[in-house]
């Protein structure tokens, strides 16, 4: 039993420094500065989206009285 119990922690030990350098490295550190960026260019892109929505809703402004697709079934106003 004590050799099963040894030779696991040395296969785990063993696979835990395999392991470890794969994941961390300058790979990584690189995939990071692109996914940076290439959310900072998203960021602008859609400020400059918003804004420009912002600026067509101003130009085209709001009809004197809104449309009524209803008016002609309803009855007047008794007044």
């Amino acid at each position: 039993m004590k050799k099963l119990v040894t030779s696991a922690a040395i296969v785990i030990a063993a696979l835990a420094a395999a392991v470890g350098p794969v994941t961390a490295g300058p790979k990584g550190d690189k995939e990071n500065a692109l996914r940076k960026t290439q959310e900072e260019q998203d960021k602008r892109q859609n400020k400059d989206l918003d804004r420009a929505y912002n600026e067509m809703m101003k130009r085209t402004g709001t009809a004197a009285k809104p449309y009524d697709p209803w008016g002609s079934v309803r009855p007047a106003d008794k007044k």
